[in-house]
């Protein structure tokens, strides 16, 4: 990015900058998935740096890498600052003298804001997903009076209520699986499409929906067919023929 910013297109290579009245010979250039702010960094050879502004051992900051899969503490985050400030002897009160930014405590944040966020979206889909049941359940009825001569006939030709049954909550999980697919298919084209697009703005990786998450979609979309359809088809079931056959 600092390339970008002071060169455009044109190469920086072999090209020099002054800094502060200092003219540094650009050698080369990198990238880092770290984001702007680890892109807008430039580095020189520690004997250069000691050979223009002194040759001594003075250094105001530590960047050390830890172990995402240890705790809070084990990440040498807190114990690190107390066994800092004893050896330097400095004042518990001083926060001035030193300052430690712990990554592993950003993490943390981090994770429980997107366990925050993971249950919100199940709360969110839930409601939905009753709703959707709901709103099947009046389909249902409303297909169910529309047929109620219909299933008056079937009785009085012998059929059992079971069969009632099984055709309606048949039709209900028809409806409910032709309808989810449709809108999984619709999810599922728009996220190809989007792709990476998310991340360099939201920094959101990979939006895409996994084979797992699929599968088990439309496993709750069977079940919420199948809840759906057997109410109203449990009450078709116990219409008796003679009154079916009078209702309009």
């Amino acid at each position: 990015l600092i390339k970008e910013d002071l060169f455009g297109q044109k190469p920086a290579l072999g090209k020099r900058l002054n800094v502060n009245g200092s003219s540094y010979l650009i050698i080369g250039i990198f990238s880092d998935d770290g984001g702007d702010n680890e892109e807008r960094k430039a580095f020189i050879p520690l004997s250069t740096a000691q050979m223009i502004y002194g040759n001594n051992d003075y250094i105001n900051q530590i960047a050390l890498g830890y172990d995402p899969n240890l705790s809070l503490d084990d990440a040498f985050g807190n114990q690190m600052e107390r066994d800092l400030r004893k050896k330097m002897n400095i004042h518990p009160d001083d926060q001035s003298a030193l300052s430690v930014r712990n990554m592993a405590e950003a993490n943390k944040n981090v994770g429980q804001f997107m366990f925050i966020l993971y249950f919100i979206v199940i709360v969110v889909g839930s409601g939905t997903l009753v709703a959707g049941i709901i709103g099947i359940s009046n389909i249902m009825i409303f297909v169910i009076k529309e047929r109620t001569k219909e299933f008056g006939i079937r009785k009085a030709l012998g059929a059992k209520p079971s069969s009632i049954v099984s055709m309606v909550v048949q039709e209900s999980v028809l409806i409910t699986t032709i309808a989810g697919y449709i809108g999984l298919s619709i999810g599922t084209y728009v996220l190809s499409q989007i792709g990476d697009s998310l991340e360099e703005d939201y920094f959101i990786k990979d939006p895409t929906v996994s084979t797992g998450i699929v599968v088990g979609a439309t496993i709750i979309l069977i079940i919420s067919g199948l809840i759906a359809g057997y109410l109203p088809a449990k009450k078709a079931a116990n219409i008796k023929p003679i009154v079916a056959l009078r209702a309009d």
